[in-house]
């Protein structure tokens, strides 16, 4: 009698489960149609944008606090594919990057290469489909930033399906699923979910169809093989995960450290650490057979002069002028410097310390596009002694769209261009960020600090 209860039971929370992930599921395939709807009317604003936002975060927040996050997970996992496969076929909101990533695989299929090559030498194009999508390019008159991983990755779906947008998106669903088992094996169902549902995930990869998720990918999966002591093969991954984007250069640090801590053998470390230069020279290869060039000229013109965002940095501008430029990374490198020394960062866990210099890059950078902070979401997932205050960073970046232009302020537009945003806007999301960073501190050193004062006070 007492199974037949529980069977009960279990069936009565499963069915209950499931129908809080088909309502879940069906509140952000509304949000989505909603932007979807205003955004082909030309009527999507950067207000209506973030009330959407709002609702998203409202509906995941949910399903993390009520725990549905850690039941039904063959539900949890069809309903998200399908609502990834429902935005695969939706037009991008407030981007354009998209353009240049079907322009560079065309021009890879043509030349060779798409290094050092300007879109506005194609103006006069006769071509209509080529044409269309060169009037959708922003700043023509760059060659492309993009590592050699993505250029291969543009290359390969042009050559498969030219100028589908949908397939670019499509083909992105192999790293992003390839990353939610990976993370359901490192840190559990919960935090897989957690993962999956993310609508800042699911709405710059799949609708916006950034596809920074392959080199999230190989970063993340470089420290899961580290971990399992599987270094070659782990600085190799990462080498391609630096030719995505250079975000990973932070993380080597940690990686060599892992590697020291295991072996501590200098011979070793050299050699294996001579596969991750080969993983970068492997991505190259291919375009330095067709070009002189690569993105490291586009990318230092990009790195000297471009500001999206800016937060910390604009704080460092205002100290000290156009020297920022200079040294805007320096804290996020003194982390590491810090988190290196065993004696000064013992209470801080792995995942922690990569949250905190993540975030310490980002918030001083004079670049914050909001799917860059991605980069750091899969270890925010360790469930445990994570560094909330980048989850808070994650969310917040959402406001980054509400620049004059989305706002449809065109005289802002007209006197300090396209992409600037309000100074209010600015100076109170940088603000914002000292007090969540001192109550992050009193939280988790609270036991610590009360500890210190009690052998203060019998010592007094």
């Amino acid at each position: 009698m007492e199974l037949e209860r529980n069977k009960e039971r279990r069936s009565l929370i499963l069915s209950r489960a499931n129908l809080i992930w088909i309502l879940g599921s069906l509140a952000y395939l509304c949000i989505f149609l909603f932007w979807e709807m205003k955004n082909q009317g030309r009527s999507l604003t950067g207000n209506l944008y973030i009330l959407g936002f709002c609702g998203l975060s409202i509906v995941y927040g949910f399903l993390f606090l009520s725990k549905t996050f850690e039941t039904s997970p063959r539900l949890s996992f069809v309903l998200g594919l399908i609502l990834r496969i429902v935005l695969i076929f939706s037009t991008p909101i407030f981007e354009d990057d998209w353009a240049r990533y079907l322009w560079d695989g065309w021009i890879s299929s043509e030349k060779g290469s798409p290094y050092g090559i300007t879109p506005e030498s194609f103006f006069g194009e006769l071509d209509p489909t080529r044409t269309e999508i060169l009037s959708r390019i922003n700043h023509p008159d760059w060659p492309t930033i993009y590592g050699p991983v993505l250029e291969i990755y543009f290359y390969l779906i042009h050559i498969l399906f030219p100028w589908k947008l949908w397939a670019l998106k499509l083909f992105l669903l192999v790293p992003d699923i390839l990353l939610f088992f990976l993370i359901r094996t490192k840190y559990g169902i919960g935090s897989s979910s957690l993962y999956f549902w993310n609508p800042i995930l699911i709405k710059e990869v799949f609708l916006n169809s950034h596809p920074d998720i392959i080199g999230i990918l190989l970063l993340f999966y470089s420290f899961y093989l580290a971990e399992k002591s599987r270094f070659r093969l782990s600085f190799f991954i990462w080498g391609l995960s630096i030719s995505v984007k250079g975000f990973g250069i932070l993380l080597f640090p940690f990686l060599l450290k892992s590697h020291w801590d295991k072996n501590q053998n200098s011979k070793k470390a050299m050699v294996d650490i001579t596969f991750s230069i080969l993983g970068i020279v492997l991505a190259y290869s291919p375009f330095l057979f067709f070009s002189k060039e690569t993105d490291f000229t586009a990318l230092s013109r990009f790195a000297g002069s471009f500001t999206f965002f800016p937060l910390g940095y604009n704080i460092f501008y205002n100290l000290f002028g156009g020297l920022s430029r200079v040294f805007w990374a320096i804290p996020a490198f003194i982390s590491i410097l810090f988190f290196l020394n065993k004696s000064y960062s013992v209470d801080l866990g792995e995942e922690e310390k990569i949250g905190i210099t993540f975030f310490l890059f980002f918030y001083f950078s004079p670049v914050v596009n909001a799917w860059y902070l991605l980069w750091m979401f899969p270890f925010l997932l360790t469930g445990s002694r994570v560094f909330w205050p980048s989850w808070v960073f994650l969310f917040l970046a959402q406001v980054s769209y509400l620049n004059y232009a989305n706002l449809g302020d065109w005289k802002s537009v007209l006197e300090k261009g396209y992409y600037a945003h309000p100074d209010w806007l600015l100076l109170s999301i940088s603000l914002l960020f000292f007090p969540i960073l001192i109550v992050w501190y009193r939280i988790r050193f609270s036991s610590k600090i009360i500890n210190s004062l009690d052998k203060t006070s019998l010592l007094g």
